[in-house]
Formats: C-alpha cells, sequence, structure tokens
C-alpha cells in the first residue's frame, strides 16, 4: 500500500481548535498522572520528554495552515502505540486501556482516506494485542475495553468526516461565489449591449420615422406659398394634409420618448409603473388603475428594464389593438418572483398571433427565465402576465 504524502492547505477551523485544546489537557493530564508512579528520577526524565515529544511532534504536522496527514498518523500511531505498549508492559493493569482511548479517536479522526480507513483499525488492534500479550492480560474484561475503543474510534472518525464534509461545502461555496461575480460581470456587460442597442433601435426609429416625416413637412411647407397663388383651395386641404403629417410625427416623437422611460433609471419599480400610468392615461385618455401588491423588493436594473418594456407593450397593445377604455395593471412581488399582470376590457382574440412587440417580450422574459402567459376572447379582452422569478441568496 503506498501511503503518499496528503497534503492539504486550509483554515484552522473550531473543531481543530477543540481537539488541540483536548489534546493538551490529555498530555497534562497523562504525564502527571504517570511520572509521579515512577520512583527513578532518569525514569521520570525520559518519560517527561516522552510526553512532550508526544505533544509536539504530531501537531508538527498537523497545524494552522497546513496538514500532513500520512505523517501525522504515522506519528500518532508510533508515538503513542509505544507510550501504551510501554505502560501495559510497566503496570500490567486494565486501567492502562483508558490510556489509549483518545489517541484513537485521533487516529479515527485523520483516517478519511480510502487507505487509511482500513490500516487505521488494524493498526489499533495490532496495538492493542500487542499491549494486551506484554501485560497478559487476556481475560474476559478485555471485551469491553475494545468495545470501548471501538466507540472511540467510530467518534473520531465521524468527527473526520464533518470536517471534511465541511471544508468542502466551504470550497464549493467559495466556487459558487466566484461563478456568481463571473455571472454578475457578464449580466452587466450584457446590460451594457442591451442599452447599447436600445439606443441604436431608437436611434433608426428616429431617422426612419421622424426624420422622414419632418422632412416632408418641410418640403411641403416650402411649396406652400407657390400653391397658395395657383389654387387656395388645394391649399387649403394641402395644409390639412401637413397639418396631420406633423400631427403624426409628434405622436411618433411621443411614443419613441415614452419608450424611453428616462426617470425609470431613478424611481423604485412601482413609482416607475405609476409614472408610466399617469403618463398614458394623460396622452391616451384610457382609464387606467395601478395596485401594488406585497413587500417592494430591490430587483437588478435589468430585470426592472424587462418589466417596464412588458408594460409598455401592454399598455400600447390594449389601447392600439383592443381599443380598450379601461385598463387593470398589478404588480405582485413575491417570495420567489415578480409579476406582472395586465388586464383590459377590449377587444380580444380567439387565434392570437405573436406580432413583433409580444415575441420581443417573450424573448426579454425568456433570457431572464421569465414567463410570458396571454389569455384574451372577444369578448372578455386580453390579459397578460409576465412572470420573473428572484435569485436565492445562499446563506454562509
Amino acid at each position: 500500500m503506498n501511503l503518499g504524502v496528503s497534503l492539504e492547505l486550509r483554515k484552522w477551523t473550531w473543531l481543530d481548535s477543540i481537539l488541540l485544546a483536548i489534546r493538551t489537557l490529555w498530555v497534562s493530564y497523562q504525564a502527571s498522572t504517570i511520572i509521579p508512579l515512577f520512583s527513578d528520577e532518569s525514569k521520570r526524565w525520559i518519560l517527561f520528554f516522552s510526553f512532550v515529544l508526544l505533544f509536539l511532534v504530531s501537531y508538527i504536522f498537523y497545524r494552522p495552515g497546513y496538514m500532513n496527514v500520512s505523517y501525522f498518523f504515522i506519528a500518532e500511531c508510533a508515538l503513542t502505540g509505544s507510550m501504551f505498549v510501554f505502560l501495559m508492559h510497566q503496570f500490567h493493569e486494565i486501567g492502562v486501556y483508558s490510556f489509549f482511548y483518545f489517541p484513537i479517536m485521533m487516529i479515527g479522526f485523520v483516517s478519511q482516506e480510502r487507505h487509511y480507513r482500513w490500516i487505521g483499525p488494524l493498526l489499533v488492534l495490532g496495538l492493542v494485542v500487542i499491549g494486551t500479550w506484554t501485560a497478559h492480560l487476556f481475560t474476559i474484561s478485555i471485551i469491553l475495553q475494545i468495545s470501548d475503543m471501538i466507540i472511540f474510534y467510530i467518534l473520531g472518525y465521524t468527527l473526520g468526516r464533518v470536517a471534511k464534509i465541511n471544508n468542502k461545502m466551504k470550497v464549493l461555496i467559495s466556487s459558487i461565489q466566484e461563478k456568481n461575480k463571473t455571472l454578475e460581470q457578464y449580466s452587466k456587460r450584457i446590460e451594457e449591449l442591451t442599452i447599447i442597442e436600445e439606443r441604436n433601435r431608437v436611434s433608426q426609429d428616429l431617422h426612419d420615422t421622424v426624420g422622414h416625416i419632418f422632412t416632408s413637412v418641410i418640403t411641403s411647407l416650402d411649396a406652400l406659398p407657390f400653391l397658395i397663388k395657383a389654387n387656395q383651395e388645394e391649399a387649403e386641404s394641402y395644409i390639412k394634409e401637413i397639418s396631420n403629417l406633423a400631427r403624426k410625427g409628434l405622436d411618433d416623437v411621443r411614443h419613441t420618448i415614452h419608450q424611453l422611460s428616462p426617470k425609470g433609471e431613478s424611481l423604485s419599480l412601482s413609482d416607475s409603473f405609476k409614472f408610466i400610468v399617469q403618463d398614458f392615461m394623460k396622452h391616451t385618455g384610457t382609464k387606467t388603475d395601478i395596485y401594488i401588491q406585497g413587500t417592494e423588493k430591490e430587483i437588478g436594473k435589468r430585470m426592472k428594464t424587462t418589466l417596464i418594456r412588458c408594460l409598455q407593450e401592454s399598455l400600447t397593445n390594449a389601447k392600439r389593438h383592443g381599443k380598450a377604455n379601461h385598463i387593470y395593471v398589478e404588480l405582485m412581488f413575491k417570495e420567489d418572483a415578480v409579476t406582472l399582470e395586465v388586464e383590459d376590457n377590449g377587444i380580444g382574440s380567439e387565434n392570437m398571433t405573436l406580432g413583433f412587440g409580444i415575441s420581443t417580450m417573450k424573448d426579454r422574459l425568456a433570457s431572464m427565465q421569465g414567463l410570458l402567459s396571454i389569455q384574451s376572447s372577444q369578448t372578455n379582452g386580453t390579459k397578460i402576465m409576465c412572470t420573473i422569478p428572484l435569485a436565492k441568496e445562499i446563506v454562509i
């Protein structure tokens, strides 16, 4: 069996501190109890240095920031095992077995690797047999002593498993936290790209729609003086067309500005919703009721932007396609999700097809593991429900 060096760097835990304290008390108690039993001064000094060595050597290989399991295992078995055999040879008493209880627990504590799981018990059993043979104590009472030793070994092994699992959990949590930081950076980058894409979209909309309309208005106004001189009635009709074209341009500008929602950055989600609803009622004259349920929670900018876009698209569709005159908006903060419901009394559709706006809304929600649900009928209007789950925090 290859007993290679098993080196593990980790932080010193409370369990290690407890074991160090117990070991200090154990060595002190055993030294103060055993050394006075010898009258020979030289033997006393030998035992004293043996106990000092017994305490120090083991923790040379097992200390804060450094743990060499193989060397600690060998040192523990060699030093405490030889001391146990020596004491059994000297005293020939059952009480000597109690000296070996704590070392057995420590051997069980470090016997977590696969090859130590059977080497540890075999070594302990071998030392017990050698000590018992040396003291000639093969009696029925040895069974009780062995059962006690098994209990201490199991206790040490259990504590070792707890320490090992706890260390793995800390490493796993640390890894998760690092990945969360990476994901957060990635999310911020995606958000920046989304903002750039949104700005480009708005610029394109302004160029393609508003710019074209105002260009037409300017051109028409330039030609108007000549048309008035030629035909006044046709000029009046032409003026009305220019007026309608200008109004359409104004509506497009308002719509573009409404999509930007400039106040949404500094407001909370509920306040942003209230601002959008009030602005919508002001420009469309549509009665809109808004309800906020639950305790509002702080959410990320990306989630906030997604919900705002969903609300804007839902309101626009309710008015433009559904011809609704009453809309109900409900924002619900749940324990594990944020839900938006927009319901209108307009003209619904039994076979609704997803247009560009609804498809974009669905894609936005899907990017955040959210769901989009639409219920629509010609008699009951349309109900849109958007749900985005909240990320759960890990408590360390």
